[in-house]
């Protein structure tokens, strides 16, 4: 994954927060590892740093606004 898919994955959330005028909006996810699913947040403005998170996940939808990641 590279930085262009996060910004077409979030790109709902990340118009919405510049729409809003809000700088330091948090993107939100869903993680999911086996049996375990975790819902995360991560800075807007950080999207480098989000790639080594997401690293070992694929990307598998996005239902309700919410970007979807599992292993």
């Amino acid at each position: 994954m590279i930085k262009e898919d996060l910004q077409y994955i979030f790109k709902s959330q990340i118009d919405a927060g510049n729409n809003a005028g809000i700088k330091d909006m948090l993107m939100w996810f869903m993680l999911t590892d086996g049996e375990h699913t975790k819902i995360d947040r991560h800075p807007m403005d950080d999207l480098d740093g989000l790639l080594p998170m997401l690293s070992s996940f694929q990307y598998t939808g996005n239902e309700a606004n919410m970007p979807r990641f599992s292993k």
